[in-house]
């Protein structure tokens, strides 16, 4: 984790989190062309293969076995969600046995040619333990709570959508 540099306090505190590497590849020959393929490696290890989202690219540029930005945005806040919802469930001693998220989501355009994640949209299915019965208003208060505190939530300013199973 940096921190800030010593003597300024005004400055937000950082955690770096990604190093995002690219090379200009197999295009190296080609004038204005480049290859969209990168790696991400996260903290802990992980490393990823990543390139743009196959919609928006020409076939040759298109790599579908990379994840990519838009679908990580969503799996982020998804997944975010689904995290801060167990904290609320558990600390309120509801027992849970599964959480299966399907997110999507929703490319709008702002302008001809500008387009942006407007919506995430969330489909929670969630299984209970056996003994525990679960009421929908029990449930959409606790998926209130988990938006509350999700700071991924609070940091976008796409739309955040429940649609419980």
């Amino acid at each position: 984790m940096s921190t800030t540099a010593a003597g300024d306090e005004s400055a937000p505190e950082t955690v770096h989190l990604a190093t995002i590497d690219w090379q200009r590849g197999k295009w190296a020959g080609a004038k204005g062309k480049y290859s969209r393929e990168h790696l991400w490696h996260l903290v802990g290890g992980a490393k990823l293969k990543a390139s743009d989202s196959p919609a928006m690219l020409p076939k040759a540029f298109a790599d579908r076995a990379a994840v990519n930005p838009e679908n990580m945005f969503v799996a982020a806040v998804a997944s975010a969600h689904m995290l801060s919802w167990l904290n609320v469930a558990f600390g309120m001693g509801i027992e849970v046995a599964s959480y299966l998220d399907r997110a999507h989501g929703v490319l709008s355009e702002t302008a001809p040619g500008e387009i942006w994640v407007s919506e995430v949209i969330l489909y929670p299915k969630i299984t209970f333990d056996p003994q525990y019965e679960v009421t929908a208003e029990a449930m959409a208060k606790v998926h209130e709570l988990a938006h509350e505190r999700c700071f991924i939530a609070r940091s976008i300013k796409a739309k955040v959508t429940v649609r419980p199973d």
